[in-house]
């Protein structure tokens, strides 16, 4: 988003209105947590998707209906889209997706009912 002065009252907070973040915090990114569907995500031509530069404290709910197969971390692999996901943490889903994520990143898994 881009700030546009034009002169008049802003709601930007000024210099001295900006509060320190405290201690142990990070940029606030203790706060931020995404709720995403899997059927939002977009697969590569082998079902596999790709999560990575995740901040500290980030956190990601995945909602579903798929039930989990697997999961665990990955020693050596490579996507069809040439990503080295070697050393990731990975949950496989029994249609067939396998969604690879850096371990810095908080994700969980959200089961919805079955269709």
């Amino acid at each position: 988003m881009q700030a546009i002065d034009n002169g008049e009252d802003s709601p930007v907070p000024h210099a001295g209105d900006i509060r320190p973040v405290p201690s142990g915090h990070r940029n606030g990114a203790e706060d931020l947590a995404v709720t995403l569907s899997l059927d939002d995500l977009l697969p590569d031509a082998n079902g596999e998707i790709v999560i990575m530069g995740a901040e500290d404290g980030f956190r990601l709910s995945i909602v579903t209906d798929q039930r989990v197969c697997d999961s665990g971390v990955i020693a050596q692999h490579v996507t069809a889209d040439g990503y080295d996901v070697g050393g990731l943490s990975y949950y496989a889903f029994e249609g067939g997706t396998t969604l690879y994520y850096s371990k810095d990143l908080a994700l969980t898994i959200a089961q919805t009912e079955s269709r």
